[in-house]
Formats: C-alpha cells, structure tokens, sequence
C-alpha cells in the first residue's frame, strides 16, 4: 500500500505496519510505531517508536524516540519539546 500525500491521525496512537510504503508527510498527535519505509517528514507530538524492518528517508521530528535495533534512519532527526513545526 503505498500513500503519496499529507496523512494526518488524530487518534492516540498511529501504527504503520511492514506491508506499507508512505511517501509524503505523516503528522501524529500522540504516539506512532513506525515499521514500514518512508520517505518524507515525520512530526509525532508525543513518542516515536521506530521497529527493526523500518526505513525512514527524510526528516523526523518527535518529543521522544525509541530506535529498535536493526531500523534504517537517513536524514534529520529533531528530539524534543515545540520542535513540531520546524
């Protein structure tokens, strides 16, 4: 399943699975688990946890990460409070 535009979730918690391909923008207001290949931004307003199969390319924005062992990051990383709208 592969989505080429702004994805926003308002509920509390967004799970990405290995099955997906995201190429755009993901906005997430409290929690997401990322474990599929994306290229774009990330912004989570709360935790970002990223499992062993994923593959991000592009710029990641959260108030918190976990990184599994094994998870691809290839680009910018910005951890922290009213780091959002950078």
């Amino acid at each position: 399943m592969e989505w080429e535009h702004k994805m926003q979730n308002k509920d509390e918690v967004t799970i990405l699975s290995p099955y997906i391909s995201l190429e755009g923008e993901l906005w997430v207001r409290d929690k997401a688990i990322v474990n599929c290949h994306i290229q774009g931004k990330i912004r989570v307003g709360g935790k970002l946890e990223i499992l062993s199969e994923a593959v991000i390319e592009g710029e990641v924005y959260a108030q918190a990460i976990e990184i599994d062992s094994g998870a691809t990051i290839n680009g910018r990383i910005v951890i922290g409070k009213n780091k959002l709208n950078s």
